[in-house]
């Protein structure tokens, strides 16, 4: 499905934030929006002067209920936001970011935040960001898709690798955006191309309903698996084979002639 990406006419200005001049967060703390979305505080005050050493990367995924990885939503839907924040040599990760449309109002809203998570409002902006540094950079919350009609929906964050060390500096700080446009006709996305992965210690099952190639990363983007396989082909891939924690798993059709044979993607947790 095309994805046509808000953040072309969104001005994202990367700026030098002080996300963590509060562990607890800077809309608690200091009641400013830093997420680069347009209206956002664009401090040019060095809170975090960049490190030599961290470099901070951030990303944003959004998952339906069946652990799929989505690019329109279904008006009204339940999904899952993972806010993802790496960097090499950091003591912890901190995070700020908000859903709104193209006139710059709020996008759907907010529930449900996961650990060290808090929901914020800024000047009437809902906001999502971290509530202490988290040792891993994962952040997820619930988001409920706005009502039919609304339109395109821009996802902005903004993230930090910090070395914890109560300076300002030494740390390194990253900005993102995702666009999602709205589903139309019915709006089914996934076309069941394979079964809901299974995933266990000892690693994953996959059985695909059509030939393909199959794909495993990590949150970091690596690509630690991949494997074409046949219709109805049940495989596992062992956990040696793979990272533990959160994997994306993609699966691409040798038929691709049409939308409905489009790379279709899942999430899931290898656990400890």
């Amino acid at each position: 499905m095309k994805n046509n990406l808000i953040v072309t006419f969104f001005c994202i200005t990367l700026i030098s934030i002080g996300l963590m001049s509060s562990s607890n967060g800077v809309a608690e703390a200091q009641n400013q929006d830093r997420t680069g979305a347009p209206g956002s505080s664009e401090s040019c005050t060095l809170c975090h002067a960049p490190s030599s050493s961290i470099n901070a990367s951030t990303s944003i995924s959004v998952f339906n209920t069946n652990g799929e990885e989505i690019t329109a939503y279904i008006p009204g839907e339940n999904y899952e936001v993972n806010f993802v924040v790496s960097g090499n040599g950091a003591a912890g990760f901190g995070f700020q970011a908000t859903s709104i449309l193209t006139d710059g109002s709020n996008a759907g809203e907010f529930s449900n935040p996961g650990d060290a998570v808090q929901l914020e409002a800024v000047n009437a902006r809902h906001l999502v960001e971290h509530s202490t540094p988290s040792a891993t950079g994962i952040f997820t919350a619930t988001w409920t898709a706005p009502d039919v009609g609304s339109g395109d929906v821009g996802f902005f964050m903004a993230g930090l690798a910090a070395n914890l060390q109560n300076q300002n500096q030494g740390d390194s700080h990253d900005e993102t955006a995702l666009s999602l446009t709205e589903s139309i006709g019915n709006g089914i996305e996934e076309s069941a191309l394979m079964e809901q992965p299974f995933a266990t210690s000892n690693g994953v099952t996959l059985t695909p309903k059509v030939d393909g190639t199959i794909s495993i990363f990590d949150i970091s983007g690596r690509q630690n698996f991949t494997r074409e396989v046949f219709s109805n082909e049940t495989i596992h891939v062992e956990t040696s084979q793979m990272s533990r924690g959160l994997q994306i798993i993609h699966f691409t059709p040798h038929n691709k002639s049409n939308d409905k044979f489009a790379t279709q993607t899942w999430k899931v947790v290898i656990p400890s």
